[in-house]
Order: structure tokens, then C-alpha cells, then sequence
């Protein structure tokens, strides 16, 4: 940039001296510097947003993002572009790879929304399990033993993750409440009661973490049909 700027002050010394026409040449100048802009308003743009992300790191290579419509891991950020790995997209779901190469322009985090989930400060987000139950299931001991199969399976590693969290919640004036480990909340439907287990895992292994998380629940359901129960088929 520096040896752009000197080389347009030296050209336009060298014309003004020849011309002797200052005004004139600074006038054709701003005229064709105009156009130029113009032209290469989206490479500009995507410069900017180059610079942002360089300054303000919404995100950075390895982190999973998304991005507008597009969702995946970032391999690469250029000058003009975002590189990710595709997560999700029209050929897979359950946050799984496609396979596929996604190219952004950097102007779009200028423009649109920038979800980090594996921000360095905190590479951890919240995730839930549903089941759905009869009306005659012990709900209490249905809650009990979610939040058991939970703690067992994630252990200390989620306990140390809420407290880097509520650190991070006290550097800011948001006031939430979190509890100490899983939890459940519950949500009636029309003829079954839902039951969401709300745990914290890296993003990265959501999905293996969900079944691993069902296996173990449904199981652990299975040992106690007298307490537990299904909706049946009819009132689905």
C-alpha cells in the first residue's frame, strides 16, 4: 500500500510538471481512481473484511463457524477469501463432513452473521437430547436418571467446562442462570412428554457424544418398564 500511494503521488507530480495543468490532472485523476473503485468495489470490500478479521478475530483457521448460509471448519483465510470444510449442507446432516470445499468472500462477515463455536476463549457449546414419554412415566425418576447417564458419561471434564464459563459470564453484564452439571427440561406436547437432557460438549464430537448419550438413556430406560413408559404408536 505504502509503495502504491508513492508511486500515485509520483505520477501525478511528473504529469503536472509536464502538463503545467494541476487542476487537470488531478480532475482525471479523481476520474478514473472513481472507476476504478467502482469496478473493484467487491475485491475492496472483501479486503475490509480481510482486515476485520485479521483485527478483531471472529474467527480463525481451525475454528468451526458459520457463516450465512454456510457452515464448516476453516482450513484457510486469504486476502480476499474464507476457505471451510463443509459441515451439514444439502448432502449430509447431524453436523457430519460433506466433503465439500466452501469459498466465501471476506466481505460477508461485513454483511451477515458470524456464529464461532470453537472460539479459543471457550471451544465448547451447549447440546441436547430428546425423548419422548408416555404421561405415566415417573417424570422425577425419568429427570434423575438422564442427569445420571450425563455425569457418568461426561465426568469432571464438563463440571471444569461450566466454571470456565461462568468466568467468562462474569466479565460481562449478562446474568444467566448455570447449572453445575446436565440438566433436564421438560415441554409438553399433545400426547407425550418431552424430555431434554442439556449438557455441554465440543463441537466436534456433538454428534458422537448424542449417540453415545442415547444409547446409554435408552438402555438405562429399558431396566425400569415399570417407571418408564413410551407413547405407543396410536397417539404419534
Amino acid at each position: 500500500m505504502l509503495r502504491f500511494g508513492l508511486g500515485a503521488v509520483t505520477v501525478i507530480g511528473l504529469l503536472g510538471v509536464l502538463t503545467e495543468q494541476w487542476l487537470g490532472v488531478l480532475f482525471s485523476l479523481g476520474v478514473v481512481g472513481f472507476a476504478i473503485t467502482f469496478a473493484l468495489q467487491q475485491p475492496l470490500f472483501s479486503l475490509m473484511g480481510w482486515l476485520y478479521i485479521m483485527v478483531k478475530r471472529p474467527y480463525q483457521v481451525g475454528d468451526r463457524v458459520r457463516i450465512g448460509d454456510a457452515k464448516g471448519d476453516v482450513i484457510e483465510v486469504d486476502f480476499l477469501v474464507t476457505t471451510l470444510w463443509e459441515i451439514n449442507g444439502e448432502l449430509v446432516s447431524s453436523n457430519q463432513p460433506s466433503g465439500r470445499v466452501v469459498t466465501l468472500p471476506n466481505s460477508t462477515v461485513l454483511s451477515s452473521e458470524v456464529y464461532n463455536y470453537s472460539w479459543d476463549k471457550f471451544p465448547y457449546v451447549w447440546n441436547e437430547i430428546s425423548i419422548q414419554l408416555s404421561y405415566e412415566t415417573d417424570l422425577a425418576f425419568a429427570r434423575q436418571e438422564l442427569t445420571d447417564v450425563a455425569d457418568d458419561y461426561l465426568g469432571e471434564r464438563m463440571a471444569q467446562n461450566i466454571a470456565r464459563y461462568r468466568e467468562l459470564l462474569e466479565e460481562t453484564p449478562v446474568e444467566l442462570e448455570v447449572r453445575d452439571g446436565p440438566s433436564v427440561n421438560i415441554v409438553q406436547q399433545e400426547s407425550w412428554v418431552e424430555l431434554r437432557l442439556r449438557y455441554l460438549v465440543h463441537p466436534r464430537r456433538g454428534q458422537r457424544a448424542k449417540n453415545d448419550l442415547y444409547e446409554r438413556v435408552l438402555e438405562r430406560f429399558n431396566e425400569h418398564p415399570d417407571r418408564i413408559s413410551f407413547p405407543v404408536s396410536r397417539n404419534r
